[in-house]
């Protein structure tokens, strides 16, 4: 016999089936169908969390339903968004549980992934991807913590140990009180009778009884409370272990949202503000990248182990063009110092209206100074480069530019006709001799009025003593001697298209507050004015003017002028070289004569190279040693150019050293430009100028 209690009632069970905790599933809410994003594990009930469970471990260990499942809900999106129903559900569930990625993020994953067979060194992958991937695990899970009903509980005499030593017990006592029963029985004379059996079934009987009333209850008693017992630890236990997972789900959230903020979200926020996208796989990718240049460029590498870096560095390449970034940027003809100030991504429309915004005033400040000076300016970022080109000889006119060059021309032709024809008249009215007169007049026709004054001087001295001292006394007939005299030695300089005014203009538009119509006051903008008057080449005192005119004072001027190495003066124009004190290189024999010479580039050079040391941090004493290799090679020239091969520039770069430092990103008729990248040059070779001096010492270049 089994006994079934429920609580306090014991009573009698043929069944041994199990009834379930949890009742009344039958009248809760259907769970909706899984596949179509509406079914959520945390509010789902316990048969929809087992569904669940169900799926996801078989998405996980059957590949086939898995890409059933995924053409069913690109299906089911479709149909919905047709519809125009919400699909945000559906999608998570296409992404997040059945792991589909679109085009774009598959470009992503292959970044991300581990390497295959032949390739030991892909990209790690994704840490979101992982954390994704930890979540669904304990998902998977889920259903090893599922809160179970225990077994009803029964209760089978037959199976307790007790129960059967007491009831062997109770035998034991009744054959015993049996024996003493039929042995007082026989004492009285009745022996064995009816009535000796009845009394002996009588005692067995009531044994029984006793059992099954005391002691079957007690022991039932007993087994239900170890039953109790051990149905409480179990469920503590499941309580446990739930708790457990769904902290460690908590906290995988957390995680993920830390890491989705991290790897997405402040990209994209970066790229509002900046105009640039770059993906953090791309982001880890070019990190990876630059850190193998780093390890290729160490001194001692074997060629072995470069070749073996050069083909990790052409497989993280080939990843990055896959994502749609420039990898060419990042090419093995490119260096580490280079590389890493590359600005990598891709452009979003903001930033593509920017640059075009970026372009347009660019061609409209060339334009300007194309008005202003006269020359056809090339569109550049710095504008300050424009000022370099409208003083370069070598910029090509505009019409309006070849127009007044053309009426400047045609003008001063005719001053000097118009001094000729005076000082020829006042020479020729001198002369008595009529013969001299026709032979003066000859010569001046043919070969103007000085070689006529000459010949006249060595055929007839009184003759020629006549026409001098006619000459001598009219200021303008002086002026066109001096005149003709110049031209015999040096041609006339070409139109430089920039004025006074003009250079006045375009720097006050510069530097001038919009609000207050003022340039300020403070020592980097007069410092920054100085160098763009004195980087135009106007002659001497008109600079000087224009600095006054632009709020520089003349202690200003001496300041600049003694920082920079220039003395201002028509007669008195002098540059002083100062070679650094203490070192152990003295060797500036060109420096201290260019400078001299070129007063004015050795002062733009000066400034570039100046301006450079500070930007990139490096030392005044690199100041010394580097000026005079760049008089060494282009005598403080920006423009000078070597008619034998591409080297051009104050560092004279070559068409590959130039493509190595910038190439056409850098704006090479900048001096400022060219120092910044002629230090880097040298620093990457040499470690420092002076080093670079002495190689130039024993193999005259560098």
């Amino acid at each position: 016999m089994v006994y079934v209690t429920t609580g306090t009632v014991v009573k009698k069970n043929e069944s041994n089936n199990k009834t379930p905790l949890v009742t009344g599933a039958a009248n809760a809410p259907k769970s909706p169908s899984l596949g179509y994003g509406g079914a959520n594990y945390a509010t789902a009930n316990t048969p929809g969390r087992q569904s669940i469970t169900s799926n996801q471990a078989k998405i996980k260990n059957d590949d086939a339903y898995r890409q059933s499942e995924i053409a069913r809900t690109l299906a089911t999106i479709t149909n919905r968004q047709n519809q125009g129903l919400d699909t945000s559900a559906q999608q998570k569930y296409l992404n997040v549980n059945l792991g589909h990625q679109s085009a774009m993020g598959q470009a992503a994953a292959n970044t991300q992934s581990q390497p295959t067979a032949q390739n030991n060194f892909a990209i790690p992958g994704s840490r979101t991807e992982q954390t994704l991937g930890s979540i669904n695990d304990w998902i998977s899970k889920q259903g090893q913590f599922q809160f179970e009903m225990p077994d009803s509980f029964t209760y089978d005499p037959s199976t307790d140990p007790a129960y059967q030593s007491q009831l062997a017990e109770a035998k034991k006592n009744v054959a015993t009180q049996q024996a003493d029963t039929n042995a007082g029985l026989r004492a009285t004379g009745q022996g064995k009778s009816s009535w000796s059996e009845t009394v002996a079934n009588q005692i067995g009987t009531g044994a029984m009884e006793s059992i099954a009333n005391n002691l079957v209850p007690q022991l039932m008693q007993q087994a239900y409370q170890r039953y109790n017992d051990e149905a409480n630890r179990n469920l503590q236990v499941q309580q446990m272990n739930y708790g457990v997972g769904q902290d460690a789900i908590g906290n995988l959230g957390s995680l993920y949202g830390l890491q989705n903020q991290e790897y997405f979200q402040n990209p994209l926020a970066e790229a509002q503000v900046t105009g640039n996208y770059l993906p953090t796989a791309a982001r880890d990718a070019i990190n990876n990248l630059l850190s193998l240049k780093q390890q290729a460029e160490t001194k001692g590498i074997t060629a072995e182990e470069r070749t073996n870096l050069s083909k990790q560095a052409d497989f993280i390449r080939s990843q990055l063009t896959f994502m749609g970034i420039d990898a060419s940027q990042y090419g093995a003809d490119v260096n580490y110092n280079t590389a890493s100030q590359t600005q990598a991504g891709i452009r979003t429309l903001a930033g593509q209206q920017t640059d075009l915004a970026n372009r347009q005033a660019n061609l409209d400040a060339a334009l300007q100074y194309a008005n202003l000076t006269g020359r056809l300016m090339t569109p550049q970022t710095d504008w300050t480069g424009y000022a370099r080109q409208a003083t370069n000889p070598e910029t090509p006119l505009t019409m309006a530019g070849q127009q007044q060059q053309f009426d400047q021309g045609q003008q001063a032709w005719n001053n000097e006709f118009t001094l000729e024809q005076f000082a020829y008249q006042k020479a020729r009215d001198a002369i008595g001799d009529q013969q001299w007169q026709m032979q003066f007049d000859e010569n001046v026709r043919q070969y103007g009025l000085n070689y006529a004054m000459e010949d006249l001087a060595q055929r007839n001295q009184m003759a020629y003593q006549q026409a001098q001292i006619s000459i001598s006394q009219d200021e303008n007939a002086r002026a066109w001697l001096a005149y003709g005299d110049g031209m015999n030695q040096t041609t006339s300089p070409s139109y430089s298209g920039v004025t006074a005014n003009q250079a006045y203009e375009s720097i006050y538009s510069q530097f001038v507050d919009k609000e207050t119509g003022k340039i300020p006051s403070n020592a980097s903008t007069k410092n920054s004015i100085y160098q763009q008057v004195m980087s135009m080449g106007l002659p001497d005192g008109q600079d000087t003017q224009v600095m006054t005119m632009l709020g520089l004072t003349q202690s200003d001027i001496s300041k600049y002028d003694k920082q920079y190495g220039v003395s201002s003066g028509n007669s008195n124009s002098s540059t002083t070289f100062t070679s650094p004190s203490g070192g152990a290189y003295s060797n500036y024999f060109k420096a201290e004569k260019d400078s001299k010479a070129n007063p004015k580039n050795y002062a733009t050079a000066s400034s570039a190279v100046s301006r450079a040391l500070s930007t990139l941090g490096k030392p005044a004493e690199w100041l010394a040693p580097t000026l005079e290799l760049v008089a060494r090679e282009s005598s403080f020239n920006p423009n000078a150019k070597n008619p034998k091969s591409s080297a051009a520039g104050l560092f004279q770069f070559l068409d590959a050293t130039r493509k190595n430092y910038g190439g056409s990103s850098v704006d090479w008729s900048d001096p400022y430009q060219q120092a910044l990248k002629g230090l880097q040059y040298i620093e990457d070779r040499y470690g420092d100028p002076v080093k670079a001096l002495q190689f130039w010492d024993k193999n005259n270049w560098y």
